[in-house]
Formats: structure tokens, sequence, C-alpha cells
């Protein structure tokens, strides 16, 4: 992987995922620019590196990205909300935040998708990251239509792209779906610098740590450099009896996204099983 310290505009900067990574990325960055929306709580931050707006409006504010080498994209609505909300936030934005990157010359943008693009596989088959995917929600949909912008944005205009499909950031998993699904917060932060300096064009990979659980095949996350440090194995005892209550919820990879406005007889074959 390359060595050079990249300037970097870290999106969703107020946020959980941004607020857990954010100290590990500023070591490896020239410089670090925060955005949100809401006000981004950084005690002593150079003020002149964080911006307060739209990331809808990113065209009318060019020096942003002025001088930035790469973007890590955490910004969004990041759970299952009406049409109107999901468009706003997770595609008109993102649509203005790529055609920025293109026409300010930024190289990459590491992003967050997420597991809920692929959430309607059932738990009982393992995906790589050439499976094709399967939204579980309106909200897994907007990360499809992600994936597929960066794709676009990467063939046509050669701006890289590397795509993370998260599973649940925390300090220790909670529940039994996150056996499998769980990412420590180092080993996110590990995994948006591999997508900060290794080679590549464009690329989906699993954010997830170490676990024998996951329903992921993440070899090639691991081919470009990946080395997780954390597993949810040490919990299994004590969280493998807490399972989902719902069929549809426990058959599915998504979980409650999957069982949310499910219609149907919920005991029917999951296709693909």
């Amino acid at each position: 992987m390359s060595s050079h310290r990249p300037t970097v505009l870290l999106t969703g900067a107020a946020g959980r995922l941004a607020r857990s990574i954010r100290s590990s990325l500023q070591s490896h960055c020239a410089e670090l620019r925060l955005t949100d929306r809401v006000p981004v709580e950084a005690p002593g931050y150079p003020a002149h590196c964080v911006h307060l707006g739209e990331l809808a409006d990113i065209g009318e504010h060019p020096q942003l990205l002025e001088g930035v080498d790469a973007i890590v994209h955490l910004a969004g609505h990041p759970r299952e909300a009406d049409w109107p909300t999901l468009i706003e936030a997770n595609m008109t934005a993102t649509i203005a935040l790529w055609e920025a990157a293109r026409a300010q010359g930024v190289q990459r943008i590491v992003y967050a998708s997420s597991n809920h693009a692929v959430g309607f596989y059932p738990r009982s088959q393992r995906i790589d990251h050439e499976a094709p995917t399967r939204p579980d929600s309106r909200y897994g949909l907007t990360k499809v239509f992600m994936e597929g912008l960066a794709s676009l944005y990467a063939d046509k205009y050669g701006l890289r792209a590397f795509g993370m499909r998260i599973g649940h950031c925390a300090p220790e998993p909670s529940d039994a779906r996150m056996l499998a699904h769980w990412i420590h917060p180092e080993d996110l932060a590990d995994l948006v610098l591999v997508g900060l300096h290794s080679d590549y064009h464009c690329e989906l990979v699993y954010g997830a740590s170490a676990n024998s659980r996951s329903w992921w095949d993440n070899r090639r996350a691991q081919a470009l450099g990946y080395s997780p440090r954390h597993s949810a194995d040490p919990f299994a005892a004590r969280l493998e009896s807490l399972g989902e209550s719902d069929p549809v919820a426990e058959r599915y990879q998504g979980g409650a996204f999957a069982a949310q406005e499910y219609q149907g007889d919920p005991e029917r074959a999951a296709r693909g099983r």
C-alpha cells in the first residue's frame, strides 16, 4: 500500500461511524477536513477544516475539495425511512458529491455501503464481493444505487471507488446477529485506510471483523491489505441465544430490515437457499 499522506474530506463527520474512526484517520492524513449538515464537535480542531452545510450543495463550495486527494463518505440517512427522506439524503446528495469530486479532480472515494444492499440473502448462504445485490429495504436499495454510481464514475471518469458493505460497528457485539456481521471501530478504521492507500479501480468489500460465523467471504479485502484485529467469537457464549424473535428476520442476513413490511407466508423458502 502507498505511504503517501493524503488530504481527505470526511463527510458525515458528526455521525457515529465518523466519530469512531476520526482520530485514527487524522493521524494518517496530511489534512483531514470535516463536513456535516449538523455541527461537528471537534474541540481544538482547526476551524478552517470544518464545514457546516448540506452535502447536496457541495458543488457550490469548490474550496472544500480544493487539493483533496480522497473523500471518505459516511454521510447519509442510516436507517429505513420513507422514499423522500432516503432519496434526498442517500441519492441526491450522493450524486452531488460524486459530481463535485469529478469536477475537482479528487482521485478516490471510500464510501459506506451497507450489509442491507445484500440483506435478502439467507443466512445459510455465504457470499463474496461478486454476489449480485439483493436489498432488504428502501434504505438498502439506496446503497445499491450508491454502488452503481461509484461504478459509473470509476469506469467513465477514472474516479476510484472503494465501497464497504458495513455490518454493525460498535466496541462490542450485542446480539447473535452481530456474531456474523460486527466490526470493531479499529477494524473499520483499518479498512478505510486500505481504501485510501491500496491500488484498485472499483471495489466492493465487507466491513466486518474476523468473525468465524460471518456470512461473507471477505478475501478481496484481505488481498488488498485488510487484516482485522478483532473478532466477535469471544462474545459467542453470551450472545448466541439472543437471536431474532421474528422468523423472517432470523432467516435473512438483513434481520429486522428484511422482516419490516414483509408480506406473505413467513415460512416460504428463501430464494437462493
